[in-house]
């Protein structure tokens, strides 16, 4: 599957791949896309969750949540698979256990899918990934 065609990234979809490598961020915790709907938000922020928790850890477990695994597998994950197999990562996705296997520069690192349409979705995960 090749990437889609994309157009040069805006300064700030760059931003959302890459905030954490500057020194002003460097002690931030989060950060969230703000703007117009359909401009890249979900899938520049993706990339740079990705190449943030690659280079920073290893074999450690995170979770990617999004309203339901469907929309989270079509708008993120898909996407996400095909660029970075292309770049060079390996990508085990087993998408019976909701679990992706990132490979990259000597790290490897694990990503649990999690569709929460509410609070009460959160029972379901708690106690089967440990945040870092």
């Amino acid at each position: 599957m090749a990437v889609m065609d994309l157009k040069p990234p805006s300064w700030k979809q760059l931003f959302l791949i890459g905030w954490w490598t500057m020194d002003r961020y460097k002690n931030k915790t989060a950060i969230i896309g703000d703007g117009s709907v359909r401009t890249g938000k979900t899938f520049w922020m993706g990339q740079g969750f990705i190449y943030w928790s690659m280079t920073e850890f290893d074999e450690t477990n995170f979770l990617m949540a999004g309203k339901t695994i469907q929309s989270l597998e079509r708008n993120v994950i898909s996407p996400l698979i095909s660029l970075l197999t292309e770049r060079g990562y390996r990508i085990k996705y087993l998408k019976q256990e909701k679990k992706m296997t990132i490979s990259y520069g000597g790290h490897t690192n694990y990503y649990y899918l999690f569709g929460g349409k509410d609070e009460s979705s959160q029972d379901l995960v708690q106690g089967k990934v440990m945040l870092p």
